[in-house]
């Protein structure tokens, strides 16, 4: 088919009825990701169905236009790029779908705060203007289904799974018939090949880099046995049998534990009692903190003293003490 022109998006064709959908300038940090659209096939689906496409709302008009209608919005996770605009689909009566426990967060803000704990260290304001600077707005109703539920949506099955290494409710999706393997937010997060991006993203409580490693593990085995596509929130289509997603994520991994080392050995800090995770978030180790204003930098503060504090139990200089490499 001859994928039209739409100002501010890349559409790939991943198969002659599958597409990728990239928007290409966004409003803020975290506004938008990556997300497919099946298009209508006899005896399969009769309207289109988006998979975690949140784009903003002026472009989700232009892709029902060119594409629609379309019956159903699956969503992976409740982070902030992933449910900003997810509003806008329910206004063109599409049903969305999303993942216990973070369908709630698609519903009220509250629930987002409180649910990824950021109201143990930040106040609700600066979620709140973090919320309106990505253009967030609450859905009214949202069908929820567990990470590793199978869905059937018209006569398409989609199999959710579960990579709750970047959040609890974290899913990915496989499309059996037309062996295309989602990962969503996983960590494969470049472009185009050749270029370095953050890799996987675990700054929460709740995220686990011992899970991420078994996710990657997950994803690979059933990219080679059994897809022949591999797509992602932030990054381009993978052809079988290319492996370079999997060692990416690995690396990257392995890049920010050697890099938490380095700066225990620029602090001196030999104990786990000389850590001062401020004197740690002050070097930058991860975001350029120092360069940022206004609200965004106690956001990432808050991010990267969780991906710093769970390389401390894995350094290499706190073995001694740590019976667990469990985070």
């Amino acid at each position: 088919m001859i994928t039209p022109k739409i100002p501010n998006l890349d559409i790939q064709n991943v198969t002659n009825d599958v597409l990728l959908i990239h928007q290409k300038k966004t409003p803020f940090y975290f506004s938008c990701c990556d997300g497919l659209v099946i298009l209508p096939r006899n005896g399969r689906n009769d309207l289109a169905i988006a998979l975690d496409l949140n784009i903003e709302p002026n472009l989700i008009d232009e892709i029902n236009r060119v594409y629609g209608p379309f019956s159903n919005y699956v969503c992976t996770h409740g982070h902030m790029d992933h449910m900003a605009h997810v509003y806008h689909w329910e206004d063109l009566g599409v049903k969305i779908h999303a993942p216990i426990p973070e369908d709630e967060y698609l519903l009220d803000l509250c629930n987002f705060y409180k649910g990824f704990r950021f109201n143990e260290d930040l106040d609700f304001s600066i979620i709140e203007k973090f919320a309106n600077s990505n253009k967030y707005k609450p859905c009214s109703t949202v069908r929820s289904f567990n990470p590793g539920d199978a869905l059937k949506l018209d006569d398409i099955i989609i199999e959710t799974i579960s990579f709750s290494g970047h959040s609890k409710g974290h899913t990915g999706f496989f499309l059996p018939y037309e062996k295309i393997l989602h990962i969503s937010c996983l960590g494969f997060d470049i472009p185009k090949s050749g270029i370095d991006g953050f890799g996987p993203w675990y700054g929460f409580n709740e995220c686990s880099i011992a899970k991420y490693l078994e996710d990657i593990n997950l994803a690979e085995k059933i990219f080679l046995q059994r897809a022949e596509f591999l797509t992602s929130s932030h990054a381009y289509i993978i052809k079988h049998p290319d492996t370079t997603p999997f060692t990416y994520m690995r690396r990257k991994i392995k890049d920010n534990q050697t890099k938490v080392d380095q700066a225990l050995s620029t602090l001196k800090i030999s104990r786990k009692e000389e850590i001062n995770m401020d004197e740690l978030l002050n070097l930058d180790i991860f975001f350029p903190k120092s360069k940022l204003q206004g609200f965004i930098v106690e956001l990432y503060r808050f991010w990267e003293s969780y991906i710093i504090e769970k390389h401390l139990k894995r350094s290499k200089y706190f073995q001694k003490d740590s019976h667990s490499n469990s985070s």
